[in-house]
């Protein structure tokens, strides 16, 4: 009963989360941002499902469970790298446009 709670647990704890990360301006601009935190979710999952199996916390499988977590951490790393560097991307292009059309509209 206790592995279903935490199972459970888990799940809405990733899925209010993705509910707020979708709102992230970079998120549908950025394909490899979207990726790398897709995997975190998975990661995240199996890493929960690791630490909730070891029986304490110096076997094998408490550090295999943290191992998981630590590449959860890293995915979400990059995925949100990723999708701060698309926005930031944008909007430099953004103001080159805009300062464009200001020098043009200023010479005439």
């Amino acid at each position: 009963m206790e592995s279903t709670i935490s199972a459970l647990a888990v799940l809405v704890a990733l899925s209010a989360w993705h509910l707020r990360n979708r709102r992230h301006p970079g998120w549908l601009a950025s394909s490899d941002g979207r990726f790398f935190v897709f995997c975190g979710y998975a990661l995240v999952a199996i890493a929960a499902y690791w630490l909730q199996t070891a029986p304490t916390a110096t076997t094998w499988e408490w550090a295999f469970g943290n191992l998981w977590a630590l590449a959860a951490m890293v995915a979400f790393v990059l995925g949100f790298g990723h999708l701060n560097r698309v926005t930031a991307e944008h909007a430099w292009a953004a103001q080159r446009v805009e300062s464009l059309e200001h020098s043009d509209a200023a010479a005439n």
